[in-house]
Order: C-alpha cells, then structure tokens, then sequence
C-alpha cells in the first residue's frame, strides 16, 4: 500500500474545479466545495481523536 500525502487545501480546490465543471456557476461550486471541506475536517477532526 502507498502512502499519498495531500493538503486539505488540495483536495478542497479540486473538489471545487469539479463541482465548477458540474455545476457551471462559481457561487453554487463555491458553497458545495465549503460544505464538503467542513465534512472532511470534521472527518479528520474524529480520526486524529481517536489516535489520540
């Protein structure tokens, strides 16, 4: 198995490139993109809990 290394940042504005392309209007990508970044932090936030 490999290891890939991303930013949150990474994969947030790729989510966005395609919800852009989706969706073709910025404002609609742009708040789909946030609720999708909030969802993954918090995803996260709980992994990094229970290592800890």
């Amino acid at each position: 198995m490999r290891t890939i290394q991303l930013s949150i940042g990474e994969i947030i504005e790729a989510m966005y490139e395609g919800l852009l392309e989706t969706y073709g209007d910025r404002e609609l990508a742009l708040v789909a993109a946030q609720a999708l970044g909030d969802d993954l932090l918090a995803r996260a936030n709980r992994v990094q809990t229970r290592e800890d």
